[in-house]
């Protein structure tokens, strides 16, 4: 292949990436996979294949060297799910809505948290026997430079997420595309409303091809995201929404709610994280309805009145809780959480496959 076909080759596959990158967000959305709980029984050695989808193992094949210029872990701070009725069932239309908002810690538990766990990555790939380039060496190159001009810095943050990289570490690309999505509600909305951002990262994939020719290593940008609750639309489906009533249904326990390894050799593959990993809810506290401020209060009143006056029957409520955390106990259980992933990406790099 000469080096005119192959740069045409890199430029579909990054336009394929673009979609591809966005896609399996609308589809978690409808489909949500069923978590696997990471206990005592559980072993990441066992897992470690059956947990992993692999996109184009070649890119596993033989790696001995690494640079890792891409590290973010996004941590959903607030999340909520709304289900309603058709209607056709009863007098009107009934919905519910269920929110909630993490407590107890904050965006300096999260950045020790990621630390730790880049660190903890970095050292189980030497331990593997694989080498790794200093980040400061990759940081010096013009192709990387491009990659961080294109970027933004850490954290990102917005209503319902904060992402945070290591300390000095811009957050480019793909990854930098798919931050800002709450853990159940509006991951379709998040896709769409960024498409465009995502054509944007096409480039950074060309860029990560220069930057990899540049080291002579394999280059792996990662992505992980941790939820805080699991919220479940009890009106979903045909008969749910003949139902008489609206329902949602919620369960305060943190997950690793997704995990992407994008590896850039010859050529680029992604492992990505099959099913979410369920982790002690021992790391939460208490869990308490959100007091409502005198005019959120004034303002239910008025919305309920509203619905009687022309909805013709219909019913509307919203819950507002908080998931109070506990610090150490949720700074322990997520990175060891998030670090049994890391360690399972490890394992499948040194299989190479």
């Amino acid at each position: 292949m000469n080096k005119k076909t192959s740069k045409r080759s890199f430029k579909c596959l990054a336009a394929t990436l673009a979609f591809s990158a966005l896609l399996p967000l609308a589809a978690q959305s409808k489909d949500d996979p069923t978590p696997v709980t990471l206990d005592a029984s559980f072993k990441a050695s066992e897992q470690a294949n059956r947990l992993f989808r692999v996109a184009e193992g070649k890119a596993l094949k033989d790696v001995k060297k690494v640079a890792v210029p891409l590290f973010s872990v996004e941590f959903v701070i607030a999340d909520a799910q709304r289900a309603e009725t058709s209607g056709f069932a009863a007098g009107g239309r009934a919905s519910s809505t269920l929110a909630y908002t993490l407590k107890g810690v904050d965006e300096a538990d999260f950045q020790a948290i990621t630390t730790t766990l880049y660190e903890r990555f970095l050292a189980d790939l030497k331990s593997a026997g694989i080498e790794v380039v200093p980040y400061e060496q990759v940081a010096a190159l013009p192709s990387f430079k491009k990659l961080a001009a294109g970027g933004v810095p850490s954290p990102i943050k917005s209503d319902s997420v904060i992402t945070v990289a290591p300390p000095g570490m811009p957050i480019y690309g793909f990854n930098k595309v798919q931050t800002g999505g709450t853990g159940s509600g509006s991951a379709l909305f998040g896709a769409l409303s960024q498409m465009g951002a995502g054509f944007g990262a096409i480039g950074a994939v060309m860029d990560t091809v220069t930057l990899q020719q540049e080291l002579g290593a394999v280059v792996i940008e990662v992505q992980m995201k941790v939820n805080f609750v699991q919220l479940t639309n009890n009106n979903k489906g045909f008969l749910g929404r003949m139902a008489s009533s609206a329902s949602v249904d919620s369960k305060v326990q943190p997950s690793v709610g997704s995990a992407t390894f994008s590896v850039m050799s010859a050529t680029r593959g992604t492992l990505t994280l099959t099913q979410p990993l369920a982790l002690d809810a021992a790391a939460f506290s208490d869990v308490r309805k959100k007091e409502s401020s005198t005019g959120e209060k004034a303002g239910l009143v008025a919305v309920a009145v509203l619905g009687a006056l022309i909805g013709g029957g219909n019913s509307s409520t919203r819950d507002d809780m908080e998931a109070v955390a506990d610090p150490a106990k949720y700074r322990d259980i997520v990175g060891t959480g998030l670090g049994t992933v890391t360690q399972m990406f490890v394992q499948r790099l040194r299989a190479g496959e």
